[in-house]
């Protein structure tokens, strides 16, 4: 698997598990401060690199076995902004 896939499969494991954790177990406002400034970093890409991003998570959704965190891991893309025109 090529590093850009790694890359993206690690942080949408990371960014799916914050996502599907219970309030009690991470607090909502922690989780947003461990996934926001990384999101603000993809978002300052080049559109056609955070499409590129987006693809890649997508392409890497499929390695997911279970099937709630695949539905939350393909909806990445567009709760991180990466989908957005600028």
């Amino acid at each position: 698997m090529e590093l850009t896939h790694v890359l993206a499969r690690a942080f949408s494991s990371l960014a799916v598990s914050i996502d599907l954790a219970d309030d009690d177990d991470i607090d909502p406002d922690i989780a947003t401060d461990i996934v926001e400034p990384v999101a603000a970093l993809f978002r300052d890409l080049p559109e056609g690199d955070r499409r590129a991003l987006a693809a890649i998570i997508v392409e890497v959704s499929e390695l997911e076995s279970d099937p709630v965190r695949k539905q939350s891991m393909l909806q990445l893309p567009e709760e991180i902004g990466l989908l957005d025109e600028e």
